[in-house]
């Protein structure tokens, strides 16, 4: 069949089968996109070529798609050529992470307001979440050291803070004017919820230059990934980042071809071995005679 007799046949399953009009113009949205792209394919390439487009969406979304795909494929009488629940595992998208001098930059932007500099400035050296950083209250704090309430499952940790972030907290502290128990409040007093706090870090990024949907949870995952890079393994994530799950850590670090490449020529002894001979080589060419 062609795709607008496809299209057609599709149409009137839905409508035998009684969907409120809402559900029929999305199904059928879907399927018009689809069977486009695909000039009336119904093939297993076809439908994982479609799927790309939805790389960056939940894995619920993409299995709601899937499933629109598939009774098109069931009504067409055509053999679904995934297996039950199989979702088609696609190249994931690195998810939005602060680079160092990402963070830096940001650093530098955010100095012209005490309260901007402090809330970054913390959220660099610990990586707390939005909701951390929001009930973090004054008492939680003690150069240098601070206190971070977890806001998920895992358990409260407390940091040891640098030099600079705690001269940033400590500037702001004594211009809060304020009586309440939460460390990061408005110039009002008012204190600063995660929501506000997503304000403010929206348009710290975009007079930074950063690409739109960078948020805290970048700078989190940059956190990770800087001290994955510098040596600490997953057991150590997790305690650091206040995770309850072991596996936690993997889902944030951003890797780098490059450096994953990098670090097996350092390592593999393959290259261990060749880069040792050839040390050899060039000593045996070069000692004096």
């Amino acid at each position: 069949m062609t795709s607008d007799e496809l299209y057609q046949q599709y149409a009137s399953y839905l409508d035998f089968l009684g969907h409120t009009s809402e559900t029929c113009t999305q199904y059928l949205r879907i399927v018009d996109d689809y069977l486009y792209q695909s000039d009336g394919s119904l093939t297993r390439d076809s439908v994982l070529s479609y799927m790309r487009k939805y790389e960056s969406k939940s894995g619920t979304y993409r299995r709601w798609i899937m499933y629109i795909l598939k009774s098109l494929f069931e009504n067409a009488k055509q053999e679904w050529p995934f297996a039950k629940k199989e979702l088609p595992k696609l190249s994931k998208p690195s998810q939005p992470y602060l680079k160092i001098s990402d963070a830096e930059h940001l650093i530098e932007i955010a100095k012209s307001s005490p309260l901007d500099y402090a809330l970054v400035r913390l959220d660099a050296a610990t990586g707390a979440r939005r909701r951390e950083l929001s009930e973090v209250l004054v008492e939680d704090y003690s150069r240098p050291y601070i206190r971070i309430r977890t806001a998920k499952s895992g358990e409260a940790r407390t940091r040891t803070l640098d030099s600079e972030t705690c001269r940033a907290l400590d500037r702001y502290i004594r211009q809060r004017h304020s009586k309440s128990p939460y460390m990061f409040v408005s110039s009002q007093g008012i204190h600063l919820t995660p929501q506000t706090l997503s304000i403010r870090f929206r348009k710290l990024a975009q007079k930074a230059g950063f690409k739109s949907g960078t948020g805290w949870h970048s700078l989190r995952r940059g956190v990770v990934t800087w001290l994955f890079e510098g040596g600490m393994r997953e057991r150590e994530l997790q305690e650091a980042m206040g995770w309850k799950s072991p596996t936690m850590p993997s889902r944030y670090v951003q890797l780098v071809a490059g450096k994953v490449e990098e670090k097996v020529i350092a390592t593999h002894p393959f290259f261990k071995k060749e880069n040792a001979d050839g040390r050899k080589t060039r000593t045996a060419t070069t000692r004096p005679r």
